[in-house]
């Protein structure tokens, strides 16, 4: 009898795979068979192959001094695609790592040839990129979390190492989304593009030298200095971004927005990327095709060149948690931009597309012609209509009080300021999460005291925004500053009062509890520290790379502290007490 003919074992081999990347991460401590997210062993060792060659040619284009579109591309888009949530397609990952080699190659010649000094590659990096997926998953060993924690033999400095990473990577999903607006031209000039570039070239040469490498003399301290430079550059990119929307959509003005019954043929948008809405809008407008948002694309209301087109009607269901119950009942097509994506389940998987750096097998992927998902949702029909009384909140939501709007009316804020009717800002928002904990958040907000105003964004306003706050000095107390997109408005407002005050930030009444969940929160919470903000409750649970002794330093020098879950109340008293 003929041997039976069986797979080389190592045809079925997966990295040894740990990830601790998000909040959502396994016991707080990291994932290590399948990610919490869905995220294979498989795609985890590529994203962490992709990471380290993004992180070669930042090496390679700081030694060269400047860098062409080509460059600039590869560092911001495969980047952008391993934040939590984003990119699930191994296919994706492996264009990138031969886009990513190529460009290495070149760059790595054009140094030689020009007799500059090639800086030393980092250790795990292959000196040729394999050409099988066997061979790169083989590859991707030495760049996994575990093979770079042992060399670097000291888990404090690694944690700080891998914050700086992940907010480096945060930072480079925001500039994607500034970049790809149709206004970046307009909204900021090239020489501001550069800076911005050069910075992310000098971190990634950072984190490409450090990786890996044994622990220095006071290498804890200039990797904190470097998480520090992480959100500097944030809060420039931040603005950046901040511009390119305002030029190209206009001022978010408040508008109330309804959750009512979608109405076919009808398309529904989810993530973050306005400038793709923007586009799909222009042309399903033609089609007369009704769009609905999703997530955190709520803002797109308040938007004067969105809101002006009248087949974008209003929001669909919930936060991004919530989208494998909810998108099963939208009666139409979904497109996903952006982050953050699940897994598509099977009663929606055949009519959902991606758009950018989301991406998931066999998913269809579109880009600025989206004739072929507008077609599909004009052919769609529903094959077994149900109730969606359950999944569509009847009520309206209040968004667009972005800092223009909020500061318009900021003679009326701090005359209650003065007055004694305003004695406390709030700042409760940021990523949410699936995790009964986060209602912590909700809690928190509905303790506040009436003489205080919440400013509340990115999803983390869905734990918020189906709740009555009251009014204060004329404003709903709780005030819906936008998308984690638009985190820089809460800084502008925090900057502008304590302007009209004479005062610093850090003498106005300003508390913060941050909701985080991937690695634009962490961006962003690196900003806060680098503004030296104060006090700071971070939930629901702390980030597996921050260990004891570096919570400690936090603590000691920022105030950094863990949410008090089911206690709130204890947390809202030390607030009140400036704490």
């Amino acid at each position: 009898m003929a041997a039976v003919a069986v797979p080389e074992m190592e045809d079925l081999r997966a990295p040894q795979m740990m990830c601790f990347q998000c909040e959502q991460t396994n016991a707080g401590k990291g994932c290590t068979t399948t990610g919490v997210c869905k995220k294979s062993p498989q795609t985890s060792g590529l994203q962490d192959l992709t990471i380290l060659h993004a992180l070669r040619l930042c090496q390679l284009a700081h030694a060269e001094g400047g860098a062409e579109p080509a460059v600039r591309d590869l560092v911001l888009e495969p980047l952008f695609a391993t934040l939590t949530n984003v990119n699930f397609d191994d296919a994706r990952f492996e264009r990138y790592l031969k886009d990513l080699a190529a460009q290495i190659s070149t760059l790595e010649d054009r140094l030689k040839t020009s007799g500059q000094e090639v800086p030393v590659a980092p250790k795990a990096l292959p000196a040729k990129l394999p050409e099988t997926k066997q061979e790169l998953l083989a590859a991707a060993e030495p760049a996994g979390l575990l093979a770079r924690s042992g060399e670097v033999a000291n888990e404090d400095l690694f944690g700080v190492i891998e914050m700086c990473a992940y907010g480096l990577k945060g930072t480079c999903a925001y500039f994607y989304h500034a970049e790809h607006l149709l206004a970046g031209d307009a909204a900021y000039g090239e020489a501001e593009r550069t800076e911005v570039y050069k910075e992310i070239f000098r971190l990634g040469n950072y984190l490409a030298e450090v990786n890996g490498s044994a622990a220095k003399e006071n290498a804890l301290g200039v990797a904190l200095g470097e998480c520090l430079a992480v959100g500097a550059l944030n809060l420039k990119v931040m603005k950046m971004l901040d511009s390119a929307h305002t030029t190209l959509l206009g001022t978010p003005t408040p508008v109330e927005v309804s959750q009512e019954q979608p109405e076919g043929p009808a398309i529904l948008v989810s993530g973050h990327d306005l400038a793709v809405l923007y586009r799909l809008l222009q042309q399903a407008e033609k089609q007369k095709i009704n769009v609905y948002t999703h997530g955190e694309m709520l803002p797109a209301h308040s938007y004067p060149n969105l809101k002006k087109f009248e087949n974008l009607k209003g929001h669909f269901g919930t936060h991004w948690g919530n989208q494998q119950k909810e998108f099963r009942h939208f009666p139409g097509v979904i497109l996903m931009t952006s982050n953050c994506m699940m897994p598509p389940v099977g009663k929606y998987r055949d009519r959902i597309w991606t758009s950018g750096p989301v991406g998931f097998d066999k998913i269809p992927q579109v880009e600025d012609d989206f004739s072929a998902l507008i077609q599909q949702a004009l052919e769609f029909k529903d094959p077994v209509p149900v109730p969606r009384s359950g999944v569509i909140p009847h009520r309206k939501l209040q968004v667009g009080f972005g800092h223009a709007a909020v500061l318009g009316v900021a003679d009326k804020v701090v005359e209650a300021i003065q007055s004694g009717a305003l004695k406390h800002v709030f700042v409760i928002g940021g990523c949410d999460g699936t995790e009964n904990s986060r209602s912590y958040f909700t809690d928190l907000a509905a303790d506040t005291p009436q003489d205080s105003i919440i400013l509340t964004l990115g999803c983390g306003k869905f734990r918020l925004n189906g709740h009555d706050h009251g009014t204060l000095a004329g404003l709903p107390r709780l005030l819906d500053v936008g998308q984690c997109n638009d985190a820089y408005g809460a800084v502008v407002i925090a900057t502008k009062l304590a302007e009209a005050l004479k005062c610093t930030v850090h003498d106005l009444p300003l508390h913060f509890a941050v909701s985080w969940f991937e690695q634009k929160a962490v961006a962003v919470l690196l900003t806060l520290l680098h503004l030296n903000l104060k006090n700071i409750r971070l939930g629901p649970a702390l980030p597996g790379f921050i260990t004891p002794n570096v919570l400690k330093v936090l603590n000691e020098k920022f105030g950094l502290k863990p949410a008090r879950l089911h206690e709130e109340d204890v947390d809202l008293a030390e607030m009140l007490k400036g704490e």
